[in-house]
């Protein structure tokens, strides 16, 4: 997979809705090539999401989805201008999003990516970086972690 780029990321998501927020990472990861399809990965998204949260707490959430409409893995990191209800482990509402875009046939990829994120927000340095740092400092930490 390609480091994360200026292009995969989104400061200021301005949205009101886990739907809303689905919705345009989906969006993003179509018009960035990555999934042939936004409408069938915006339902992959919300499939996944009614399995089990996403929002890992302290205002993050790691949505995720395999699927045969994914052209190329990779990674979408947007924070929201709107705190997001997202039915938290916390209770707490989400903000920032980490997206982790995987075909359906690199499970390996999305496991590895997904649990190496898990255990880096542990880490209240790295939370503070997703939720303050410059775009840059953004993303020499996302890239440090998937390296």
């Amino acid at each position: 997979m390609n480091l994360v780029t200026k292009e995969n990321v989104n400061f200021n998501l301005n949205t009101t809705t886990k739907e809303e927020t689905l919705k345009e990472l989906a969006s993003m990861a179509f018009k960035l090539g990555k999934v042939s399809d936004s409408d069938t990965f915006f339902k992959a998204l919300c499939e996944r999401e009614t399995e089990s949260t996403t929002g890992f707490g302290n205002g993050i959430a790691i949505p995720h989805a395999r699927h045969a409409c994914v052209k190329e893995a990779g990674i979408l990191f947007v924070r929201c201008s709107n705190d997001i209800e997202w039915e938290s482990l916390d209770g707490d509402p989400v903000n920032v999003c980490v997206c982790l875009i995987a075909p359906d046939d690199q499970n390996d990829f999305h496991l590895k990516t997904l649990s190496k994120f898990a255990r880096k927000l542990m880490h209240e340095d790295f939370v503070d970086v997703l939720k303050n740092a410059s775009e840059e400092d953004v993303l020499k930490s996302i890239n440090e972690v998937i390296a």
